[in-house]
This record gives C-alpha cells, sequence and structure tokens, in this order.
C-alpha cells in the first residue's frame, strides 16, 4: 500500500471547510488539542469547538487531515492512500503505508452496571472517552482500537502514523 502526504498551498482556510471540500464519504472523527484543551479521537458531530489549536486532525478511512500551528505559521498536511487532484495541494512524498491496530481501552469495571463511554475513571487533562459504548463482558473481551496505517520511507523508518477509525472489536480469550 501507497500513502501519500500532500501540503495545502491554498491561503488560510477553516479546517473543518477544507474538509468537506476534499469530499470523502463516510463519518468524520477528529482530535486535538491548543494549550488549555486536549479533545481525545471521537465523532464529529456538527462544528469543531473554538479554540487557538497547536495541532488539529479531521479523519475518516481515506484519509487525515492535519493542521499544525507549533512554533510558527499553521499550515496543513493530507495523509491518504489515494491520489489527490484537488488544487492547491502539493505532494511532499510517498511512503510505504502499513495497516496495524492498537487497543485503546478495555472493558469498564463490573462497577459500571451496564454499556459506557467512560471506560476509566481519569479525569485530567480530560476524561478518556472515545464516544464508543462498551459493556463490562465476563471475559474482559471488548476493547475500543485504534486502527492506523504507518508511513515508512524508503530506509523503513516510521515518518507518519494516520488514524483510520476507532472501533470496537471483539477479542477472544
Amino acid at each position: 500500500m501507497q500513502g501519500r502526504v500532500y501540503r495545502y498551498t491554498g491561503g488560510e482556510a477553516n479546517p473543518l471547510a477544507l474538509w468537506q471540500s476534499l469530499g470523502f464519504p463516510g463519518d468524520i472523527w477528529w482530535y486535538g488539542w491548543s494549550e488549555t484543551c486536549l479533545y481525545l479521537p471521537n465523532r464529529l458531530s456538527g462544528s469543531l469547538p473554538e479554540a487557538d489549536w497547536e495541532r488539529l486532525s479531521l479523519f475518516c478511512e481515506q484519509a487525515e487531515l492535519r493542521l499544525i500551528a507549533g512554533g510558527g505559521k499553521p499550515f496543513f498536511l493530507l495523509l491518504t492512500e489515494s491520489d489527490l487532484t484537488a488544487s492547491n495541494w502539493e505532494l511532499c512524498g510517498e511512503y510505504h503505508a502499513v495497516e496495524s491496530r492498537h487497543i485503546l481501552l478495555g472493558d469498564p469495571p463490573q462497577s459500571a452496571g451496564g454499556a459506557t463511554t467512560t471506560l476509566v475513571d481519569v479525569a485530567y487533562p480530560t476524561t478518556f472517552d472515545y464516544g464508543i459504548p462498551l459493556a463490562p463482558s465476563a471475559k474482559n473481551t471488548s476493547k475500543v482500537v485504534a486502527v492506523v496505517h504507518r508511513y515508512y520511507d524508503t530506509s523503513m523508518r516510521l515518518r507518519y502514523t494516520r488514524y483510520t477509525a476507532i472501533q470496537k472489536e471483539e477479542f477472544a480469550r
């Protein structure tokens, strides 16, 4: 699988409007942080919170748009396995892409009493809530998993990790 990284060469842009202009289908997920807020990956419902983002990512199965603003003029990168023909995007590099899965959280404690999206009792800097409800199971087999594509250069050094999905999976014991 071939991964591509594009850099936005247009003027200032609203991240959500820029994402929508690319026309990728399916649910939009997002995460980001600023100096005062941290948001874990969750489905986007409506608009993004107002913040001076240091990093903001919008993603779906086909692509991830990144706003990177730390220490200089903000810029956008698009990571995808698709050829991009939209104007104002310049190809920065092509990489060998490999899919992998990573367990983020497991079953909630039995004391949860039912399905919940808050899977651990940690509230700082934010609750561990990915918006995917899990119910306690007898053998702790339900997990919230991040599906990612890892982009490697020709020397097989990891250059980028692109989120493609956050989902519930069952693991056999």
